[in-house]
């Protein structure tokens, strides 16, 4: 009689254990990342040609990198807004965009052109 009122216990505290572990709250799902893209490349305006080594930066932001050996860039997990890139390069003149709203999960690609300077 006593190991049955001590299976029964032991039976109880399971049963209560799981349903308190059961009815606690989940936790919150965490918040879902903005996949909000810049990209682009940077060519010579006249020969098409790709820049290597071009500055390119998102004004009024600390943003900035730098072009690949293919003349492209990116910037990704911009928050939503408007922006306008920069891109310079020694012996050509600057070249900024209009002004590009950004939205959630969005993708813009640019193709810049500068001009070599006179």
């Amino acid at each position: 009689m006593k190991a049955k009122a001590i299976f029964l216990s032991v039976v109880m505290v399971s049963v209560m254990t799981v349903s308190a572990l059961a009815t606690q709250p989940a936790e919150p799902a965490a918040a879902p990342v903005a996949n909000n893209i810049i990209s682009g490349v940077v060519v010579d305006q006249l020969t098409g040609e790709a820049l290597t080594g071009v500055e390119v930066q998102v004004e009024g932001t600390e943003l900035k990198t730098y072009t690949d050996f293919e003349g492209q860039f990116a910037f990704d997990q911009l928050k939503a807004g408007e922006y306008k890139v920069k891109a310079n390069l020694i012996s050509y003149e600057n070249a900024e965009t209009k002004a590009i709203k950004v939205n959630s999960n969005e993708l813009h690609a640019l193709n810049l052109q500068l001009k070599a300077a006179r």
